[in-house]
């Protein structure tokens, strides 16, 4: 079978996305009070704009593809290499990330602001057993490796999932779907939180997630699923139409971001998370398939370079946040334009995440299949 380049490419471009949106929570107004380093000398509202906008589908394009490869790799495998390969790709790099560096990022909370707190207290006081417990970016490896255990149950229940399905466009009831029940059951996560959609919540110490966003992760990781199954991306298979689902992608997303910001002022409580839900199940259907659908037109091939930033692509994401993080730390005393200061940052913080990215290929954890 040929191999699907642009599924590998759309990868690297989220988490290179993923690293960059990052760094620009570090530069923008209404920052979270809790976010690792925030740069106060000159808050701008085009970093705010662009955090809203990015914020909602990062995350369920990588589930898409995590369930598209997850249950091609379990159709292929016997159970027990499956599960060996998830125990050392993605179980043992989520509990050492949640143990040794969750904690050094966290701390970066009080370092950058220059508070006194020994960090040995912060460990038993603020982190394990206090108020600031966190997985840091390794929550998604926790959730996805809670989904692959969901996938083999159903597989053993129902088996008939690991096989492959005749070619065929999937029709509008499959996109009707996901949208009435992406929108059923994030409406629903919005009012338990009270509307704020950036709550984190926990199930101390196994689980880290966000009530408006569980459900999205859930519904794309199985879309994934049935995206293989139906034989999508193949030479005879189902191609996304990049002329319906690019202008729903820039569509739904100008109207969640405006909607997401300015919203609240003329709307009712009830009625903005309403709507505010809405659109936010929208535009992460619209984003999710207008991403595939740009990227298998334009973007299923490889070269060095593309072949290069995808196979570091999971050591980028696994080492990014703890680095870049330095990186706006080492800059808030430099006396640069803000937008002149975040390009520097992202060029400085993308690179030496690759390098770093590209040692921690030499452990078996990371290690590239030949």
């Amino acid at each position: 079978m040929k191999r699907i380049f642009f599924l590998d490419n759309l990868k690297a471009f989220i988490i290179c996305l993923m690293i960059v949106f990052h760094i620009a929570m570090s530069y923008m107004q209404y920052a979270p009070e809790w976010w690792y380093a925030v740069d106060k000398s000159d808050p701008q509202m085009s970093f705010t704009v662009f955090v809203v906008w990015a914020d909602i589908f990062i995350m369920p394009v990588m589930f898409f593809i995590s369930g598209y490869f997850g249950i091609m790799s379990l159709s292929r495998q016997p159970a027990k290499k499956f599960w060996t390969s998830k125990l050392m790709r993605i179980f043992i790099p989520w509990v050492l990330g949640v143990i040794i560096l969750a904690p050094a990022v966290t701390y970066l909370i009080f370092l950058t602001r220059h508070v006194p707190l020994p960090f040995m207290e912060f460990l038993n006081k603020v982190f394990f057993f206090g108020p600031l417990f966190s997985h840091t970016q390794y929550w998604f490896l926790g959730t996805l490796f809670y989904l692959y255990i969901l996938l083999f149950v159903v597989a053993k229940i129902k088996p008939v999932i690991k096989e492959k399905l005749t070619p065929a466009a999937p029709g509008k009831a499959f996109f009707l779907i996901i949208a009435i029940l992406s929108y059923t059951l994030t409406v629903g996560a919005y009012y338990l939180v009270g509307g704020n959609n950036d709550n984190w919540s926990k199930v101390w110490p196994i689980l880290l997630y966000q009530p408006t966003r569980i459900s999205l992760y859930v519904i794309y990781f199985f879309a994934g699923v049935y995206a293989w199954r139906k034989q999508w991306f193949t030479e005879k298979g189902f191609r996304l139409d990049p002329t319906v689902w690019i202008p729903a992608f820039i569509f739904t997303g100008v109207f969640y971001t405006g909607y997401a910001l300015f919203g609240q002022l003329t709307a009712s409580p009830v009625t903005f998370m309403v709507i505010k839900s809405a659109l936010h199940s929208l535009f992460a259907m619209a984003s999710v398939f207008g991403l595939l659908a740009l990227f298998q037109s334009k973007l299923d091939y490889t070269n060095g370079f593309l072949k290069a930033v995808s196979d570091n692509s999971y050591t980028m994401y696994y080492a990014h946040m703890g680095l870049v993080m330095l990186v706006v730390w080492a800059l808030m005393g430099v006396a640069l334009p803000v937008y002149v200061k975040y390009i520097f940052a992202c060029i400085l913080g993308l690179v030496v995440t690759y390098v770093v990215g590209r040692i921690l290929m030499f452990l078996p954890f990371f290690a590239i299949k030949k």
